[in-house]
């Protein structure tokens, strides 16, 4: 299953996403699991967001076998969880993700 298609498969038009999104599986292992508690504690401490270089590098320190397309596909459709913002002007534009998660409870 490519990433796109994972993507197509988010919930971003329920009335209920957290629960469509539970009942989707959007973590298709415990692999998958991991890396989203990694993730979150990780941009935890990084309450301005990371980006995701910076992200994968911390990951390859745990495991060198990391990919980061893998990485960003995976956060990518768990949007309750994780949000890529665009920060700064001009040359100096980055692409960060924040941990959104404790958000993602109020639409309960």
């Amino acid at each position: 299953e490519s990433c796109a298609t994972r993507l197509c498969t988010s919930s971003q038009d329920s009335d209920y996403p957290l629960e469509k999104t539970l009942n989707s599986s959007p973590i298709k292992s415990e692999r998958e699991a991991l890396l989203v508690g990694i993730i979150s504690t990780f941009l935890h401490v990084h309450p301005f967001g990371a980006s995701i270089e910076y992200i994968c590098s911390y990951l390859h320190r745990l495991d060198s076998k990391i990919c980061t397309s893998d990485v960003e596909c995976l956060m990518s459709r768990l949007q309750h969880t994780f949000r890529q913002e665009m920060t700064g002007v001009g040359a100096s534009l980055e692409k960060r993700w924040k941990f959104c998660g404790f958000e993602g409870l109020k639409l309960t």
